[in-house]
């Protein structure tokens, strides 16, 4: 069989270890502090019927925000009852 290389070129082929480095890639899950942990509320999924012009108009807000659209949703009711007491 010959030595030849394919059409293709397969970076799994060699080791990396020598000349290659993927520092710039950030790690996927960095581990918080215990106080960082704590500050996340806690989130639950809800169910709700709402018009549809209403639908469409939440949406256009976080396409244009670029954001999605339960943010946008969750933002909207939080702005809302900051009004309300408790």
């Amino acid at each position: 069989m010959s030595k030849k290389k394919s059409l293709g070129h397969n970076p799994l082929a060699y080791s990396t270890r020598s000349h290659a480095s993927f520092d710039f890639i950030a790690p996927s899950k960095e581990e918080g502090t215990e106080e960082e942990d704590a500050k996340k509320t806690a989130k639950e999924s809800a169910s709700y019927y709402l018009e549809s012009p209403l639908v469409s108009k939440i949406k256009q807000i976080a396409n244009k925000k670029e954001t999605s659209y339960s943010a946008v949703v969750n933002q909207i009711l939080k702005q809302h009852l900051q009004g309300y007491s408790e």
